[in-house]
C-alpha cells in the first residue's frame, strides 16, 4: 500500500486515497454501505479496498452494497480478479450489490465479474444515475 492513505471521520466515513484513485465508504444504515470509486485502480491499494468491505460484513450481515463507479476508470485485471473472487466467496453475506457505471469499459468489467463470480442476479448494473440514487436514498431509510 505504498503511497496510500486511510482517513476515517467521526461519522464513520472512510477514505482510501492513492496516487490515481480514491475509495470512499459511507454506511447508509446498518447493513447498507455506499462505496464511491473515482479514478484508476492499478492495484495500489493491495487488499485494503476489499478489507473495508470484509470489516463491514463482520459488523452487518447480510450487507446491501452500493458501488458508485461512474467516475471510475477500468481497473487493472488483477483488481477485477480480486473483486470477482470477493463476490464469489462472500455471496452468502451479501443481500444485493448495485453498481452504477459511467463507461462501457467499467460496465463490461462489472459484467465479467458478475458472470465469473457465479453469483447470479446478486449484482445489478445501473447506467442511469437517477435510478441508482433512488435505490441509495431508499436504503438510507
Amino acid at each position: 500500500m505504498n503511497g496510500v492513505t486511510r482517513t476515517a471521520t467521526p461519522d464513520g466515513k472512510v477514505r482510501l486515497l492513492g496516487r490515481t484513485c480514491a475509495f470512499d465508504y459511507e454506511r447508509l444504515r446498518a447493513g447498507a454501505l455506499l462505496v464511491t470509486i473515482t479514478g484508476h485502480d492499478t492495484g495500489q491499494f493491495g487488499s485494503a479496498t476489499l478489507d473495508e468491505l470484509r470489516l463491514e460484513l463482520l459488523r452487518h450481515r447480510p450487507l446491501e452494497l452500493f458501488v458508485d463507479a461512474r467516475e471510475a476508470l477500468g481497473p487493472a485485471v488483477s483488481v477485477s480478479d480480486d473483486w470477482t473472487h470477493f463476490f464469489s466467496l462472500n455471496r452468502e453475506g451479501l443481500r444485493r450489490v448495485s453498481v452504477l457505471v459511467g463507461s462501457n469499459v467499467v460496465h463490461l468489467t462489472v459484467a465479467i465479474a458478475q458472470h465469473l463470480s457465479r453469483t447470479g442476479d446478486l449484482i445489478q448494473i445501473y447506467s442511469d444515475p437517477e435510478t441508482f440514487e433512488a435505490r441509495v436514498a431508499a436504503a438510507r431509510s
